[in-house]
């Protein structure tokens, strides 16, 4: 059976870089408190990622994926000395979906299984050659979904931003710029959400 509960050690906090969406970032901000600056982003080079799934930003003419900051040594900015998270409920969709993988069949189903990166890397993980539980998949299609719905939002915001005189300067040069007009998108989608209820509350909201 694959059984999986977190065991908040921080070994893919230090293996993986995060991609985020506008929403991870406002989730982080309402719910943890943490007053999201510039400097707590990073820009991935596109074209070195080709099958990620997230949308591109464009700075300076260039594609990037958008991704929490890292320390020197490579671990995220929110894992604490002690080695856990520390924004763990309200970390973004992506570590949530940690160690399982999401399927989209062409007629529109949708799989869960076990990440293959994570077998043996994760200590939370639990194998005996048995299918994932009902309930453990029941939770983890819900997040797909979510998930999807939201990264076709951020990928809306995405697109605004590029078509946008702002996408030929540089990060640096337009930074808080940038972080107010996704965090402005990210609170419209929110309020959406709650009206609408058709995001399942986004996981979150």
């Amino acid at each position: 059976m694959v059984l999986f509960r977190c065991l908040m050690k921080g070994h893919c906090c230090k293996k993986y870089w995060i991609p985020v969406t506008h929403l991870d970032l406002l989730r982080i901000e309402i719910y943890a408190k943490v007053n999201i600056k510039p400097d707590m982003l990073s820009l991935y080079d596109a074209s070195l990622y080709e099958d990620l799934q997230y949308p591109q930003i464009v700075f300076n003419s260039n594609k990037y994926f958008l991704a929490l900051s890292s320390k020197e040594d490579g671990s995220c900015i929110f894992l604490s000395k002690d080695g856990k998270c520390s924004i763990h409920p309200y970390k973004p969709i992506v570590c949530r979906f940690y160690p399982f993988v999401y399927i989209e069949n062409d007629n529109g189903d949708i799989d869960i299984d076990l990440n293959d990166n994570a077998i043996g890397e994760c200590p939370g993980i639990i194998l005996d050659g048995k299918p994932i539980p009902d309930n453990i998949r029941k939770e983890y299609l819900r997040l797909a979904k979510a998930r999807i719905l939201e990264l076709k939002l951020w990928k809306r915001v995405a697109e605004e931003w590029n078509s946008s005189a702002y996408s030929s300067k540089s990060f640096e040069f337009v930074a808080d710029t940038f972080l107010e007009f996704i965090m402005s998108r990210a609170r419209e989608d929110m309020n959406k959400a709650y009206a609408t209820r058709s995001l399942d509350s986004i996981v979150m909201f």
